[in-house]
């Protein structure tokens, strides 16, 4: 190595002398918004002396050395000039991105942010990036090199990714695809699953932390990330390409983009296909992507129709284990007594590796086929579809701009779970289900004594053990409608309304019924008790166990004003919305009345009963159905922020505002129950941040301080209490989250790049609380508890992060780029009830800090007609063990706040993959 440096300076050395008498200016040139090159644009130097870049935005001129004034200009682009003094002779790259003169599409509604214009802290990561780093990743991973960002996949399932921001969830986390929102409507979270094949197409994703630059109209106070993919804007290409790597994964996608074609006409088109065995055990996946976009350009107007979807079949991982479960060694070393867990935790030894997956088995069907073999089973299984369309339109002319986008989306699928015996286990720690197969297949036969004809035949067998399905199934139609006036060169405004409207359908139904025939729903050895007396037994398929819908309306208005003028920027945001919810259970009526189960066994089909005065037949649909009255929540939004453009290359800005939240559906309802939780309301919070920027050709580095306050912030969670399903609910709790993010960038002048950041938090919860107890079914609360967590850390995302990289060019389209992940202060995700007593204000256990490096490496070769594309990843190349996700005292009958008491997911080790493509 030090060979070759010395050789490097003394070429150096050389062509300097060469070359003494000129200087060499290089860069590109790209959209602001979009982020794509600007092929053919003008890079002028001299009257008449210039050049135009290239296919990739790209370009490079050799002038005689002196003062200089490059001036880059595109057809209706914004120009832009930058003054040179006193070249010398040294290489000097400058990179540009031009605005557009006429309102722009993505900025109008997509809510991107600009450089040195948009008073927020936000990072925006282009389609090189994605394409080098993303491997066998979900896209959030690809968000860990972002200040105050954690990312995990959780159990290790395909797509079965988090990310948290200054220590908010993805629950409070805006995330739009082409500006339409994504967050599940009943509770915020975010499935991404559903999209495993956008990168494919993507064309820039940005994250904004904080308050961002959202105008939508229903807040997020922990920040927002917009996905944007190519379009009409993008230059035309066709990309094919094969990726293979660790435990059987093999990808294919073909992806083309027309750029504009005549006429005004586009076409964005991607598919991908998706197999794999997983990294963790049983946690194996088939996923097809398809994504199609069709645009038009008439006049002024643009008009866009796209869909997409990832129909899916795949095992997760959904249940954390105590660590020794994984490894005893390393439990040990991390402070698990091994002699209290052998004892009391848990009745299996553990030590089954990192990989371990306790929700799976082997199975022989043995039933019907006295020769058959043992097949792998998960009962952890997720199969889902969820497409996502939508209509675009867009017109601008001279200082007006309207944008309409009305989207719809109807989710099909469920996931699965084990019935029954879960407590029979197989030496290697996963579900006895042969043992539980046989069970099913030489039992007695069970002929409930309120059924004498759906169960008479005595070749049918009673499934004691069976696997259940969890089913939803959603519509979601949406319409978000923005009009903006530019009144001058300084001043624009935005208005515009934001409607959504989500039902989604709820069941059950037996899934597998692992030999037997059929299974008897509300006998008194299944835990059901919201399902019609007179219809117990059920089969494969059959509707079980309860079957509830819930609608949820918002209605939102929205405003911001803009202004630009010299070295000021900023803007003031304000919006208002309604939510509205309404549940129905059908079963729930005849539950409320029928409380005695010997009762309910009696009950005929035909006999009648009273409820509120009313008589119903017993089994007719008004005596079944109960529906909730329509609950009605107000929420808003103000915010503004200003920046100032101190020199050419400096920048500072201040943001500030207060957010009136309205509580989502599941935070508003008791668990399965109709009753409104207790003390719910509005969530407010109000948040403050300071940053500044400097930015020259070479590096770049930003430096954020922010604190956010959030009060009647609710917190919800489902434990057993004497076998009894119970969710507790705390619906007034507040925290405060601050910290400080640096995050540089050094380009140096030889054959690499320098990347890093550091992030600081210290994020805390804030006074006391009460949490209300509901039992599953009891629409009223059965006990109450004060609870004190002021200045407990806040749980479940790590506050304290370092993250760098090296990206080596050792030659032209050649690259290796190592990277290194520092996480600590991750304090395990709290039960809130843990802190009464002597444990008020008490800490959740603290997990070990830890680091990982990951390597990516490629080769474009340059053809005549395409590019050969190799690209290869390895990720956690030192194979270190770690964890993930932890959730304090979860371990049953276990309160020490420490490692012996918490379940936890272990993080992945080592993989790898290995891409071959084409590009032309």
């Amino acid at each position: 190595m030090r060979v070759f440096l010395v050789f490097l300076v003394a070429a150096t050395m050389v062509v300097g002398t060469a070359y003494a008498q000129k200087t060499r200016i290089y860069g590109s040139v790209k959209d602001a918004n979009s982020g794509e090159p600007l092929i053919s644009a003008n890079v002028v130097y001299a009257e008449g002396m210039g050049v135009v870049t290239d296919f990739d935005g790209k370009y490079s001129i050799d002038v005689p050395n002196g003062d200089y004034t490059l001036t880059v200009s595109y057809i209706g682009y914004e120009q832009q000039v930058a003054v040179l003094s006193n070249l010398k002779g040294n290489a000097l790259e400058l990179n540009f991105s031009l605005s557009t003169i006429t309102l722009n599409e993505v900025k109008v509604v997509a809510d991107m942010a600009l450089d040195r214009e948009t008073p927020v802290a936000f990072t925006n990561i282009d389609p090189v990036k994605i394409k080098e780093e993303v491997s066998s990743q979900p896209l959030p991973m690809l968000l860990n090199s972002t200040p105050g960002v954690y990312a995990t996949q959780q159990g290790g399932g395909a797509g079965d990714a988090r990310v948290t921001i200054r220590g908010f969830s993805q629950r409070n986390i805006s995330v739009q695809i082409d500006g339409v929102p994504m967050n599940d409507m009943e509770n915020g979270w975010v499935y991404w699953s559903n999209w495993f094949g956008l990168d494919g197409v993507t064309q820039r994703i940005q994250v904004q932390r904080g308050l961002g630059a959202s105008k939508l109209s229903i807040p997020a106070v922990g920040g927002s990330m917009n996905i944007l993919t190519a379009g009409i804007t993008s230059k035309r290409s066709t990309e094919i390409g094969l990726t293979v790597g660790n435990n059987g994964l093999i990808r294919t996608n073909v992806s083309y983009n027309s750029g504009r074609l005549p006429k005004g006409w586009g076409v964005t088109a991607a598919f991908a296909f998706d197999r794999q065995d997983g990294w963790v055990e049983a946690t194996w996946a088939t996923r097809l992507f398809y994504f199609v976009k069709l645009q038009k350009q008439i006049g002024n107007h643009s008009l866009s129709v796209s869909g997409m979807g990832a129909p899916q079949e795949r095992g997760q991982r959904s249940f954390m284990q105590p660590i020794f479960m994984y490894d005893r060694a390393y439990a040990q070393s991390v402070g698990v007594d091994l002699n209290h867990v052998s004892v009391t935790s848990n009745p299996l030894e553990g030590n089954y590796g990192s990989r371990y997956n306790q929700q799976w088995g082997n199975v022989i069907r043995n039933r019907n086929d006295p020769n058959a073999q043992s097949e792998l089973q998960s009962v952890a299984e997720n199969f889902y579809h969820k497409p996502i369309f939508s209509f675009k339109h867009f017109w601008a002319k001279n200082k007006w701009a309207v944008s309409n986008i009305v989207y719809g989306s109807f989710g099909r699928g469920g996931g699965t779970q084990l019935r029954g015996n879960t407590a029979a286990f197989d030496q290697y720690g996963h579900f006895d289900l042969s043992a539980l197969y046989q069970d099913n297949i030489t039992g007695t036969i069970f002929v409930p004594p309120y059924d004498t004809t759906s169960v008479n035949d005595t070749s049918q067998y009673k499934s004691r053990n069976f696997v259940l399905a969890n089913m939803n199934n959603h519509y979601w139609y949406g319409l978000l409608s923005t009009v903006n006036h530019k009144f001058n060169d300084a001043w624009d405004l935005s208005v515009g309304i934001d409607f959504r409207s989500f039902w989604v359908e709820r069941y059950s139904t037996p899934y597998d019924l692992l030999g037997g025939d059929y299974v008897v729903i509300n006998s008194t050895s299944e835990p059901f008790n919201l399902f019609d007396p007179g219809d117990k037994v059920k089969r494969e398929g059959d509707v079980a166990g309860y079957r509830a819908n819930t609608n949820v309306y918002t209605a939102g208005v929205f405003a911001q004003l803009e202004y630009k003028k010299d070295k000021i920027s900023g803007f003031i945001s304000v919006s208002g919305a309604n939510n509205s919810y309404k549940r129905s259970d059908q079963y729930r009526k005849r539950d409320l009345v029928l409380a005695d189960t010997t009762f309910r066994q009696a009950l005929g089909i035909n006999d009648t009963i009273e409820y509120n005065g009313t008589t119903y037949t017993a089994n007719s649909k008004e005596a079944r159905i109960a529906t909730t009255d329509w609950l009605h929540f107000q929420g808003g939004t103000a915010k503004m922020g200003v920046n100032y453009n101190i020199t050419d290359h400096m920048n500072v800005f201040v943001n500030g505002g207060v957010f009136f939240r309205p509580p989502t559906i599941s935070d508003v309802y008791a668990g399965t129950s109709f009753n409104i939780v207790e003390g719910v309301t509005t969530e407010v919070s109000w948040g403050v941040e300071l940053g500044y920027s400097v930015k020259y050709a070479r590096w770049a580095a930003n430096v954020n301080l922010y604190r956010t306050t959030w009060e009647s912030r609710p917190e919800k969670l489902t434990v057993s209490i004497g076998g009894t399903p119970t969710t507790i609910n705390i619906p007034n709790l507040g925290s405060v989250h601050q910290g400080i993010e640096v995050d540089a960038v050094y380009k140096t002048p030889w054959f690499f790049d320098i990347e890093g950041l550091i992030s600081y938090g210290d994020w805390r919860w804030k006074g006391q609380a009460v949490a209300f107890f509901y039992e599953d079914g009891n629409d009223n609360p059965v006990g109450s508890v004060d609870v004190d967590a002021d200045r407990v850390h806040v749980g479940d995302a790590a506050q304290f992060q370092v993250a760098g990289s090296i990206k080596v060019k050792p030659v032209k389209n050649v690259y290796i780029k190592g990277q290194l992940t520092y996480f600590d202060n991750y304090y395990s995700d709290f039960n809130v009830l843990d802190l009464q007593g002597d444990n008020r204000g008490r800490d959740s256990w603290k997990v070990p800090a830890y680091y990982l490096l990951d390597v990516h490496a490629g080769w474009v070769i340059k053809l005549k007609k395409m590019d050969v594309i190799l690209r290869a990843s390895v990720l956690n190349v030192l194979n270190k063990t770690y964890i993930s996700d932890a959730r304090n005292n979860a371990v049953s009958g276990s309160q020490n706040f420490d490692a012996t008491s918490a379940q936890v997911f272990m993080g992945q080790g080592t993989r790898w993959t290995a891409t071959v493509g084409v590009k032309f």
